[in-house]
């Protein structure tokens, strides 16, 4: 898309200055053709009012004609290219050197104008056509344009009594600007000033040819120098193109030259600008869009979790609920008179109602780890006190089941951790190694450091945990083998609280499968340096 674009803007630019261009030109040329000659006929008509002017001041200043007139007279034709004739009467008293070497046209016309104004002299030439250009009460000027003239010979004869003065010429006739005034009353003069005019229209026609085709030259050039121009202008336009054609595909890394100071590099630079706040801004929106796809999971897992829990709940509670209910409608309609019945009853009633109890503060517990609610309160112990406490607790159930359990190490070992917790967990561990144990009847405890962590085993001997459920034990109310759970009661949550309490700690926890049984492990930060818990 912005190679068309920027080549029709290119050609766009192209036309538009060889338009611009030949407009000027060809205005040039008409102005050259049409206005020059106006102006440069205004320009002849003011020049010829003007030394006429001055003619007449001069013989109107001088007491009549003498040398200091002729010669003021000839000072002010200097340089001008303007025949002067002045006349007394029938006499040519002044003439410049354009008259000596002049033409019979002017012969003709000066008698002509005489015998019109005084009736002496030589009949009209009709070989000239006249044109009134302006008139006043002192001069009268003319444009005057040559008819066909053959031989262009004639004779000028001012009169028979003054003197025969002649003279012959070869010329083809042409255009000129005459100006005949008369200075004074009386005794007057008449003053003859005369200007080539063709020269100018001749000049104007060479001019408008010789423009026309100097003008098709410059239109060419003009159009190649242009064209280049604008290649070289729209070159930085293309790459910004194409940058913001990355910048639409989300490519950031491509910035728009700034090498320039004008426009363009501006415009360069404001790209760049934008670039960088919409990549800023795209990453703050991604980095919301992911916060907000967390919360949104974290609500669906919360609202599966909810649902889990209520089902998981109404389902461990269902059976213990139904036993006290079925015992305790046992006791009151009196299934049972003897007093051995009514104590099994009470017995169950107890015992399924303490299965509750148990679940429902295991529940809590669990509750409050995940969501945080309860703080975690770290000391400095040694780990090896948390378990003989724990075993001690157990040797009840050592010698009801005949397993041999053994601990490994003395200590001490010294830990950073919340020892309720830690106890919890070690609790759980070991209950469920004792709920599970089998074959040899062994239960493993041993504590191994490495570097800055502790890691506590719980192993036992019995049947291994299928692979495909390793992952899974540590999800609320799931049970491996839910017969045997059930029969040593078991409620499916005591992992999901190591689980819970571990990830409170930021530490790990997990299940290995043996060749002869399973270990269940977990790992504290060691302490053994006394330094204190940051």
């Amino acid at each position: 898309m912005y190679r068309a674009r920027s080549k029709t803007l290119r050609v766009k630019m192209v036309v538009a200055f060889v338009l611009v261009t030949f407009a000027l030109l060809f205005t040039t040329w008409m102005m050259t053709k049409f206005v020059l000659p106006k102006v440069y006929l205004k320009s002849k008509l003011n020049d010829l009012t003007s030394t006429f002017e001055t003619v007449q001041a001069i013989l109107q200043q001088s007491d009549g004609f003498s040398e200091d007139t002729t010669s003021s007279l000839d000072s002010l034709m200097v340089g001008k290219n303007i025949m002067l004739v002045i006349k007394d009467g029938k006499r040519v008293i002044m003439a410049n050197p354009l008259y000596s070497n002049g033409t019979k046209r002017v012969q003709d016309r000066l008698d002509e104008i005489l015998l019109e104004r005084n009736p002496f002299g030589i009949q009209k030439d009709p070989a000239w056509e006249k044109k009134m250009l302006r008139k006043t009460d002192s001069y009268e000027i003319y444009e005057m344009i040559a008819a066909d003239n053959e031989d262009g010979t004639g004779v000028f004869n001012s009169s028979s009594e003054s003197g025969a003065k002649s003279s012959q010429h070869n010329e083809k006739g042409g255009t000129y600007i005459d100006l005949f005034g008369i200075v004074g009353e009386g005794e007057s003069y008449y003053v003859y000033l005369s200007s080539d005019y063709e020269s100018i229209s001749k000049a104007t026609a060479i001019a408008t040819s010789f423009q026309f085709k100097v003008a098709v030259g410059i239109l060419v050039v003009a159009a190649f120098v242009i064209f280049l121009l604008c290649k070289i202008i729209t070159r930085p336009i293309e790459d910004m193109s194409k940058a913001a054609e990355k910048m639409c595909r989300l490519d950031f890394n491509a910035h728009c030259p700034e090498d320039r100071n004008d426009e363009i590099g501006e415009l360069g630079r404001s790209l760049n600008m934008l670039s960088e706040r919409l990549e800023k801004t795209i990453a703050d929106l991604k980095q919301a869009n992911n916060e907000l796809e967390r919360d949104i999971k974290k609500k669906e897992e919360v609202e599966s979790m909810r649902r889990d829990f209520i089902s998981n709940v109404s389902h461990e509670l269902k059976t213990p609920i139904a036993l006290i209910q079925g015992y305790a409608e046992g006791l009151q309609d009196n299934v049972n008179d003897d007093a051995e019945s009514r104590n099994y009853y009470c017995d169950v009633i107890i015992d399924e109602a303490g299965k509750m109890n148990s679940i429902v503060r295991k529940l809590l517990s669990l509750n409050q780890l995940e969501y945080g609610e309860q703080a975690l309160e770290y000391d400095r112990f040694d780990i090896f006190d948390v378990l003989r406490g724990v075993l001690r607790d157990t040797e009840i159930l050592e010698k009801q089941q005949n397993v041999k359990v053994t601990l490994y190490g003395e200590g001490p070992c010294y830990v950073w951790a919340d020892e309720y917790r830690i106890e919890e967990v070690v609790t759980n561990y070991i209950s469920n190694a004792f709920h599970h144990v089998s074959l040899s009847k062994e239960i493993a405890v041993s504590v191994k450091k490495t570097d800055a962590v502790v890691r506590v085993s719980v192993y036992n001997t019995g049947e291994r945990i299928p692979e495909e459920d390793l992952d899974k034990v540590w999800i609320k109310f799931y049970k491996v083998d839910k017969a045997r759970t059930r029969e040593y009661g078991g409620t499916g949550i005591g992992l999901s609280v190591v689980k819970a309490v571990m990830d409170a700690h930021n530490q790990k926890c997990g299940v290995i499968n043996h060749e002869g049984g399973v270990e269940f492990w977990f790992e504290l930060e060691s302490a053994d340096d006394e330094r204190p818990k940051q």
